[in-house]
């Protein structure tokens, strides 16, 4: 089991991954590898969860539209805080 690696600029990234991370060049690929593997898992729940954030800003942009939100913030908060 071995990967036969020709590319000079991949060589010179895991080397410096390596030592950025104080692992050994194996190491710093499989890291480099799982954190990849895991974005792309992440990649649809991340989106999902950017869909509910901005559906719920857009509610409450309905809701509060025409409310002077400076004037609330004045009542909730005095000189002192």
């Amino acid at each position: 089991m071995s990967l036969n690696i020709k590319n000079e600029a991949v060589h010179d990234a895991v080397r410096e991954l390596a030592q950025r991370l104080g692992l050994g060049q194996t190491s710093a690929v499989e890291y480099a590898v799982r954190a990849a593997l895991d974005a792309l898992d992440a990649g649809p729940a991340n989106a999902e969860r950017a869909h509910r954030i901005a559906d719920a800003a857009r509610a409450a942009q309905r809701v509060y539209a025409g409310t002077d939100l400076r004037a609330i913030e004045c009542d909730l908060y005095d000189e002192a805080g």
